[in-house]
């Protein structure tokens, strides 16, 4: 994690309207609370938000709180995020004081990496189930990603949170059973299988009708044979 700077300003009034007006002046309200504090309504700008949160360690970074009225820094991290989906905006924060000596629990996006052996000789797929799995560490022991190779994945097979290999001094959290990813059969795969089986099935009614019909000719040669024979008694 990285540590970012920003200034908060406490919030006077906490009511429906005036967290209108501040988001018409692009101003976020939020809530820091954690480390025994009391909860504390704060608003930040929207612009110093965004800085602080489009570095190398995303929206896990270790914000150092300037907070006016107080006289020593808040390392905080954010807990949660409102979002009108409809403006894709941010209208609120919820923001965690936190100690660089206490472990945390966050969330940490996950990418694939390598060709899985399912995909490369078999034409299968690669289902990405899970994009964050939670980690438990110091703050500044919060890796930025997990990267987890796919290379050896088999049709068929799948990676847990339990296979992921922690690669710094944290450990992973949450539920270790879940599926983060899977090779599986892509539906043109199939179908070639379907093409290819329906085919056999065809050249095996060939040779079966084939077979059949090979018996009712010798069996109306013997008929013919019958019958010259019959004319010939007849004749004599």
């Amino acid at each position: 994690m990285s540590d970012t700077t920003i200034q908060i300003t406490k919030r006077e009034a906490a009511s429906t309207r005036a967290n209108q007006r501040l988001r018409k002046q692009d101003v976020i309200p939020g809530v820091l609370y954690g480390q025994g504090r009391e909860p504390l309504p704060i608003q930040v700008e929207r612009v110093k938000l965004r800085a602080a949160f489009t570095g190398e360690s995303g929206r896990n970074a270790i914000l150092s709180l300037v907070i006016d009225g107080e006289s020593q820094p808040v390392n905080a991290i954010l807990k949660a995020m409102e979002i009108d989906r409809v403006r894709d905006r941010v209208t609120h924060v919820d923001l965690l004081a936190i100690s660089m000596t206490e472990k945390i629990t966050a969330p940490v996006p996950v990418h694939l990496v390598g060709e899985a052996e399912g995909v490369r000789l078999d034409g299968g797929m690669i289902e990405h189930s899970l994009h964050e799995v939670l980690v438990a560490a110091l703050p500044g022991s919060v890796p930025t990603e997990i990267l987890v190779d796919v290379t050896p994945l088999k049709i068929g097979q799948s990676l847990h949170v339990s296979d992921l290999v922690a690669t710094g001094e944290y450990e992973f959290a949450g539920d270790l059973a879940a599926t983060v990813c899977s090779c599986v059969v892509t539906r043109a795969a199939l179908a070639v299988a379907d093409e290819a089986g329906e085919g056999e099935e065809g050249v095996e009614g060939e040779e079966g009708a084939a077979e059949g019909g090979e018996a009712p000719s010798a069996e109306a040669g013997d008929a013919a044979s019958g019958g010259d024979a019959g004319g010939d008694d007849a004749g004599e």
